[in-house]
């Protein structure tokens, strides 16, 4: 009974699953970093429309 082969094929497994995940990462990591910037921009603008609405505003509410 030779433990050899099955070795060998966990060590490829293994070796496998580490390439797909580093892979993965050097792909998704560019995406969420470009994401992040976009994000932030648009929260800025968001801010910015909303400070800008409140100003616009009458201070006194209207009667109901």
């Amino acid at each position: 009974m030779s433990t050899s082969t099955n070795s060998g094929t966990t060590f490829w497994k293994v070796l496998g699953i580490i390439a797909v995940v580093l892979i993965a990462l050097a792909v998704i990591g560019p995406l969420l970093e470009g994401l992040f910037w976009i994000a932030l921009i648009g929260l800025a603008l968001y801010g910015g429309y909303m400070l800008f609405r409140s100003k616009s505003k009458d201070d006194h509410p209207t009667p109901l």
